[in-house]
């Protein structure tokens, strides 16, 4: 399996592009950190991956908490050594321009999208420079690359997120650690039903997510899920600082 005997980490693995990921990484062999602030679905979506026949652990984690992910940090490197993969996943979204959205959204996807990135990478890339061996995943969206009306702090971030991936991947490469990241257009989530109900009216027929992209469906989860995996294989071994669009033609409009 390509991802044999290899160690991975992912945030905001409870549901959605997450979910699907650990579930990914799981089925190829690999032994999956679960990490999430939702105990209950984080459970249950760990359970799911060893029920079917993966390796895979949950651990409760806010990611905007600086403590609380040195803490569970510390616990999975002491019990396990080491870890192969990181995916950066965790993320909100929330509507606003710089005029009305509140500070306190500002500071909650900045925090939750970009700051996360730093903070929990900053607990586990030690270790892989030590090892000279590691790769990273970060999670951004293509609200990051041309921007989103009536979004300015998710598209703010997800840019953020975007160029925060390249230094990162400057920084490590000497150490063989490298570090790609995933632009996701619209997708059949909990987020992508939200923008969606924020932008487009439910009794119009054409606002649909099949009607957003022009391959005319939403994005599933395991679309993603299936771009993070030949990131993260041996497959992608010269690739690092890459920005990959997986959003059903949307950008190329």
């Amino acid at each position: 399996m390509k991802l044999s005997e290899r160690k991975a980490v992912v945030t905001g693995a409870a549901n959605g592009i997450g979910k699907a990921i650990a579930h990914e990484l799981a089925a190829h062999g690999a032994h999956v950190f679960l990490l999430d602030r939702d105990r209950v679905e984080g459970e249950a979506a760990c359970a799911a991956i060893v029920a079917a026949g993966g390796r895979c652990e949950f651990r409760e984690l806010d990611v905007t908490r600086a403590d609380q992910i040195a803490d569970v940090a510390s616990a999975i490197l002491a019990d396990v050594g080491y870890i192969d993969i990181l995916v950066n996943n965790a993320g909100i979204w929330r509507p606003g321009t710089v005029v009305d959205a509140s500070e306190a959204t500002w500071d909650a996807v900045l925090d939750t999208n970009v700051k996360s990135v730093f903070l929990v990478s900053r607990q586990f890339v030690p270790a892989m420079l030590e090892r000279k061996r590691g790769v990273i995943a970060n999670v951004a969206s293509v609200a990051g690359m041309v921007g989103a009306a009536d979004a300015s702090a998710y598209a703010a971030s997800k840019g953020a997120v975007i160029n925060l991936t390249r230094s990162m991947a400057l920084d490590f490469a000497a150490h063989n650690v490298r570090v790609n990241c995933v632009c996701p257009g619209m997708m059949d989530t909990q987020m992508g039903d939200a923008v969606v109900a924020h932008y487009r009216p439910a009794d119009v027929p054409e606002a649909s997510k099949q009607n957003w992209q022009p391959l005319r469906r939403a994005g599933e989860p395991d679309d993603v899920a299936k771009a993070v995996l030949y990131m993260v294989s041996d497959d992608a071994r010269f690739m690092t600082g890459s920005a990959v669009v997986v959003d059903g033609g949307l950008t190329a409009q």
